[in-house]
């Protein structure tokens, strides 16, 4: 495996992009709302060589300034890890949750969950790197019938010193969309998690959850508009805490029949939301540790737009436009380095393989 960097210029705006690759296999950086940088913002974890089909593949630290690559894990599925403040990786495999020490390799199981629950990334972490957000899906066996199952879906947190798993809610959604996903502890307050109800994004009026992991007591954050049927008219999803902990940043989708559409801000405890930008049709939306760039990509026919969004004066920048799989784990789902100074993001090249790339914005701060 032969991960390599070429720069290459964005044939619309000009911009220059580092972009990172390996030859006939996908490589792409973790989900948005997971660091995907070391503390140094000079190492960047990536997940390489995968599996088209499977996503399998291989974790890797790459040195922004010599390009030196080390493999850290082998045969790992896409989507489930977290760079901790402190230099560690979380993972995921089935009811254990796991880290690795990204300079020495080391590898230590945190917690397992019993046999019939199975954890699902994304993993957040607070800013201290001392509790991490989880869910997981827990299997009840009704009968001797192994197909007669009934899944409920758990929100939860871990504490990487102990172990300690808590539980902090059973949201149990109605059929037919009883999934609760997406737990993002908030960064500052290990003692509020937001959650997602999924589902058919035109279906769910529901989308913006958070716990109160003390208490067990759940809120919905952002009430969306419906028509007089109960129809929802705002289709929102995709969301991030700002790293101060204050709120969330989310999508409203450019379908939804409510305008105006774009990126959004609600506060952590649902009083009070702001739009943001809608100068293009976003999917995702990745907020800076620093709090004064959002950027965001569009879902397109073929390719995605990079835009970079002022949020004080709440301008947009095209950064670039680059082909995109629409599907996992090629979404663009662009982020940012530990010092606010790189745009991170996955995209494809002419072949259709997956590369990340970095785009230096240290000139705009």
């Amino acid at each position: 495996m032969m991960l390599t960097s070429t720069t290459i210029t964005d044939t619309i705006t000009g911009q220059s992009i580092l972009a990172l690759g390996v030859e006939g296999g996908d490589t792409a950086h973790l989900y948005f709302t997971a660091m995907s940088w070391l503390s140094n913002s000079r190492h960047l974890i990536v997940h390489t060589d995968m599996d088209r089909e499977t996503w399998k593949g291989d974790i890797v630290r790459f040195d922004m300034e010599t390009g030196d690559v080390q493999v850290l894990e082998e045969g790992q599925i896409w989507g489930s890890g977290v760079v901790s403040p402190d230099d560690i990786i979380y993972l995921l495999k089935g009811n254990e949750l796991y880290a690795i020490d990204a300079w020495s390799g080391e590898r230590h199981t945190i917690c397992k969950l019993e046999e019939h629950c199975t954890f699902f990334g994304p993993l957040s972490i607070t800013n201290d790197g001392k509790v991490l957000g989880v869910y997981w899906k827990e299997a009840l066996l009704q009968s001797e019938d192994a197909e007669s199952q009934e899944a409920v879906w758990v929100i939860g947190t871990v504490n990487v010193s102990s172990g300690e798993v808590c539980e902090a809610a059973r949201p149990q959604f109605a059929e037919p969309y009883p999934i609760a996903n997406h737990a993002m502890i908030n960064p500052v307050d290990p003692n509020q998690v937001f959650f997602s109800h999924e589902g058919a994004t035109e279906q769910i009026p529901d989308r913006l959850w958070v716990v109160d992991t003390r208490t067990g007591e759940m809120s919905n954050l952002f009430s969306q508009k419906k028509e007089e049927s109960g129809r929802p008219i705002e289709y929102v999803g995709h969301e991030i805490w700002a790293l101060d902990g204050s709120g969330l940043y989310f999508v409203k989708y450019p379908h939804s029949p409510d305008k105006p559409t774009g990126v959004y801000f609600v506060d952590r405890r649902g009083e009070r939301h702001e739009f943001i930008n809608g100068d293009y049709r976003y999917w995702h939306v990745g907020i800076s540790p620093d709090g004064r760039y959002a950027v965001a990509d569009t879902q397109e026919p073929g390719i995605s737009k990079i835009v970079l969004i002022n949020t004080a004066t709440k301008q947009s920048e095209l950064l670039c436009e680059l082909p995109c799989r629409g599907m996992h784990p090629g979404h663009p789902h662009p982020s940012f380095s530990p010092d606010s100074r790189k745009v991170t993001f996955t995209f494809s090249d002419e072949h259709d393989v997956l590369h990340v790339g970095i785009i230096d914005i240290s000139d705009r701060l």
